[in-house]
């Protein structure tokens, strides 16, 4: 990481940035978030309509991973919503987002009943069937205090879904690239995370744990197209050979060897 040092806890196996940013740096951060990304090359849109509609297939993907869970539930909170792709899905749900970035929040407005710039404004008299961050929780800077927060959101059945990068992507662990190590490990990611750390900080919250999914996004057109290239933005050519390339993906989460993790777990008070 060019900005610091990258450092893993050898008994959660969590890996953690240092420096952190302090609280203004987030904050400057995150208003100028849609920069940041297209900066780094992770995206090229240059709206928030243009960046929704980039996120439509991931947010549909996500939810096809995740569509039981959303089934019975009436209240849905999503953190870190973005523009609304995800909530633009859950047409019979009554949503809520939490999104920092001022024109990405206005835009999702119409996907919500209710947006709020951070969780903490949220008032505590409301109550979630389903609290759902995607690639958000690696983010969190105090893990503890944002999941209490969490906690006094849900119903006390109520149960909180993350998607989170994996420290065992294969790009780290199978390939050991140096220059993905570069573009992965970022000062706004105080964490990335392990099985036993989200069990960690879940279990120190009081939650209990409802299923891990092992979740591969990227194929192996991307992967030699980062061998090759040695930067993020895929390759046609590849892509064209070789596509989603499913047996890979799937051997990929058999070895639980994915790029992301999804973990999902229950609010284990009974009463409050």
């Amino acid at each position: 990481m060019k900005e610091g040092s990258v450092f893993r806890c050898g008994e959660c196996e969590a890996a953690f940035t240092h420096p952190m940013l302090t609280q203004e740096q987030e904050k400057i951060f995150y208003e100028n978030y849609n920069k940041h990304v297209k900066a780094r090359g992770v995206t090229a849109s240059k709206s928030p309509a243009e960046l929704h509609k980039r996120s439509q297939s991931i947010a549909q993907e996500r939810l096809d991973v995740i569509r039981n869970y959303f089934s019975n539930a009436t209240k849905v909170l999503e953190v870190g919503s973005s523009t609304g792709a995800f909530l633009e899905l859950l047409k019979d749900n009554e949503c809520t987002g939490v999104e920092p970035a001022t024109d990405n929040r206005s835009f999702s407005e119409q996907f919500a009943e209710h947006t709020y710039e951070d969780i903490s404004l949220i008032p505590i008299s409301e109550k979630f069937h389903i609290i759902c961050m995607f690639h958000v929780f690696e983010h969190i800077r105090d893990p503890q205090t944002f999941l209490s927060i969490c906690k006094k959101l849900l119903t006390p059945e109520g149960k909180i879904i993350i998607e989170v990068p994996y420290i065992e992507d294969p790009l780290l662990t199978i390939y050991n690239l140096e220059e993905f190590k570069d573009f992965y490990f970022q000062p706004m990611h105080p964490f990335v995370h392990s099985l036993k750390s989200l069990q960690n900080h879940f279990g120190k919250a009081g939650f209990v744990e409802d299923e891990v999914i092992f979740y591969q996004r990227y194929g192996l057109d991307n992967h030699l197209s980062w061998l090759s290239k040695k930067k993020p933005g895929g390759d046609s050519y590849f892509s064209s050979l070789f596509g989603d390339n499913n047996d890979y993906k799937k051997a990929l989460t058999e070895a639980q060897k994915t790029d992301t993790i999804f973990y999902i777990a229950q609010n284990s008070l009974k009463a409050r």
